[in-house]
């Protein structure tokens, strides 16, 4: 991946000299070596702060939404997730396309920290390489090879979109993948399975986790109104209760909100703070969709 963030570098410094975009959207490290955060660059002397890495996992697109009220131009270092939000959002009427610049980039799939914290690799982590299949940890006592699979997002894991479907400039050579249809909705099937009363108790207990911090959310390309109805003190809404019926009724109207627009990032369930996992509530309406009226995948175009 040291390749791929020498060319972001290049791309980036490039654009910004010339005046092609006014600012760049990306990734830079965090504080730990398992962090890469989003950033906004105008300055030509943070260019070498860019990065591209196993953990770039953010989906960059809803950050262009209030940016682009005050930056004419954006460019905008995207993986294939990324890049249905961004048709959605354009979809949507909430930027125009024209202002911003699309540097794709084929993604092998991001890696998740806590299923890494769980073999013991997270401490002392001094580099990470990789291929499609494998990764090795390379830690203070030795290397340690790991199955992909075994560390990588389920969302990553299922993923059908591994190649950004819109871009002006792909950085990287595309990536071959199929998912079995069986295993993208196996979860959705197993609370499916479960009787009326079995189903009512599992979700029961997962919103009861919620502590209403809106999240999911925020962090939702498909979630972009100008003025969310929960912020709306003259709703009501906003007043209500901290109550399990409540909790129920946030997550049910927003899953029926985003249906059919929903493009299975899983960034809702990344960030919940209470682990719900809110991806399975959206894949079932996804399920019930592709059912009732055909093959559809959202984002695949922005008309």
């Amino acid at each position: 991946m040291e390749e791929i963030t020498l060319k972001i570098r290049y791309i980036a410094k490039e654009h910004l000299l010339s005046g092609k975009v006014d600012k760049i959207l990306g990734f830079s490290k965090g504080d730990f070596p398992y962090e890469s955060c989003p950033v906004f660059i105008s300055d030509i002397d943070e260019i070498e702060t860019l990065i591209w890495d196993s953990f770039c996992v953010n989906n960059l697109s809803k950050y262009l939404i209030e940016e682009l009220k005050t930056t004419e131009k954006i460019g905008v270092f995207i993986k294939g997730c990324d890049s249905l939000s961004f048709n959605q959002i354009v979809q949507d009427n909430r930027i125009n396309p024209d202002n911003v610049v699309i540097f794709g980039v084929p993604c092998n799939g991001m890696l998740d920290p806590k299923k890494i914290k769980k073999i013991g690799l997270l401490k002392g982590i001094i580099d990470i390489q990789r291929d499609e299949e494998n990764v090795i940890f390379v830690i203070k006592n030795g290397e340690n090879n790991i199955l992909a699979k075994e560390v990588k997002y389920d969302k990553c894991i299922l993923c059908e979109n591994p190649n950004p479907v819109v871009f002006d400039e792909i950085i990287g050579n595309k990536i071959t993948k199929k998912v079995d249809q069986e295993d993208k909705f196996q979860d959705v099937e197993e609370i499916e399975a479960m009787s009326a009363d079995e189903k009512f108790d599992y979700w029961s207990n997962q919103f009861s986790k919620c502590v209403r911090c809106y999240a999911c959310r925020n962090i939702c390309p498909a979630c972009n109104c100008q003025k969310c109805i929960f912020e709306n003190v003259e709703s009501g809404v906003s007043s209500k209760a901290k109550v399990d019926s409540e909790d129920q009724f946030f997550h049910i109207i927003r899953a029926y909100h985003v249906a059919g627009r929903c493009v299975d990032c899983g960034e809702c369930s990344r960030v919940c703070p209470e682990g719900i996992p809110l991806e399975k509530l959206n894949k079932k309406i996804i399920k019930d969709i592709t059912q009732l009226y055909g093959e559809y995948d959202a984002g695949l175009s922005s008309k």
